[in-house]
């Protein structure tokens, strides 16, 4: 590709410079897009070492703690299912964050900054996450829990509990890190269910694998932490603790509901019938539009904190 556009600037340098140049710009951004699209949806950089604890630590560890908290945010906000007040707190955090930079911060105004983050938006941001999807979730769960009292035979029962596993972590992963790579989340999905389905075997069934898999993808999409499977799985587990506490009792007097009849009509006409698009191919514009989005998420994620 670099021979044959060289030969082409050359071929053009003969002629006109101006136009060279011109043609050699085009070239390299038509290069260059696929690299910005492909590294735009790429998951932030891990962090191999856990976050240094308060007091401890050099000003660079701090420093880089802090710029990744910051990508771990700019990755968040690129949900479109986020409520505005919870939008709104990341932005305010984001602006705390760069506020502190701004003002050639100590390493004491590091440690500040990043505890305010993780007990401020980040903690608003899981739970959220888990009282959002927590209907879907456990929809799936209590499919593969009326299948297993069924009495179904254990081979299917294990497919079901497996079907029923991977797509609450597919789900979860699509929901949480909506931007995300299709192999990235696959990693997630497959980290996440099987060590979900190893606690739950461990339990003895305490705990349900499905919603297991829902808070470790919630604990998988915090970039900012290295993957620890033992941690990771304390941390959903009293995630899930916590949301039991706080989820309210069904109310159950053992009276009979009451259904009230409603009489629907539908016209199913030429002009009211809805139009399908099952398998409609993406127009010129959605690419354009989704190009568009990439490279100014590229944009705010390189300039953010330079």
């Amino acid at each position: 590709m670099a021979a044959t556009g060289g030969g082409l600037v050359a071929m053009v340098y003969d002629h006109s410079r101006a136009g060279s140049v011109l043609l050699g710009i085009l070239l390299a951004g038509a290069w260059a897009a696929p690299l910005v699209a492909l590294s735009s949806m790429a998951a932030p950089r891990r962090a191999k070492h856990l976050p240094p604890a308060p007091g401890e630590g050099t000003y660079d560890e701090w420093m880089k703690q802090a710029r990744l908290l910051g990508r771990v945010l700019l990755y968040y906000d690129e949900n479109p299912d986020l409520p505005p007040e919870l939008r709104s707190s990341l932005h305010a955090a984001r602006a705390d964050l760069r506020d502190t930079f701004r003002a050639h911060p100590l390493q004491d105004d590091l440690e500040r900054v990043c505890r305010r983050i993780r007990e401020g938006a980040l903690k608003e941001i899981k739970d959220w996450f888990g009282r959002e999807y927590r209907r879907d979730i456990r929809e799936l769960a209590n499919e593969y829990e009326q299948a297993a009292t069924a009495g179904m035979d254990p081979n299917l029962r294990l497919l079901a509990l497996q079907s029923a596993v991977e797509k609450a972590a597919a789900m979860m992963s699509r929901s949480c890190m909506p931007r995300m790579l299709e192999r990235e989340r696959l990693a997630c999905a497959t980290d996440c269910a099987w060590l979900a389905v190893q606690a739950a075997v461990e339990g003895a069934g305490q705990v349900s694998p499905v919603d297991l898999a829902e808070m470790l993808v919630i604990e998988w999409s915090d970039f900012s932490e290295p993957w620890q499977p033992a941690h990771a799985l304390r941390n959903a587990m009293a995630r899930m603790e916590k949301a039991s506490a706080a989820a309210p009792p069904a109310a159950d007097n053992g009276a009979p509901r009451k259904f009230r009849r409603v009489r629907i009509r539908v016209r199913m006409g030429r002009k009211h019938r809805p139009r399908r698009h099952r398998n409609r191919a993406p127009s010129m514009v959605d690419v354009l539009l989704s190009f568009g989005q990439w490279l100014s998420y590229s944009v705010r994620a390189w300039m953010l904190y330079r």
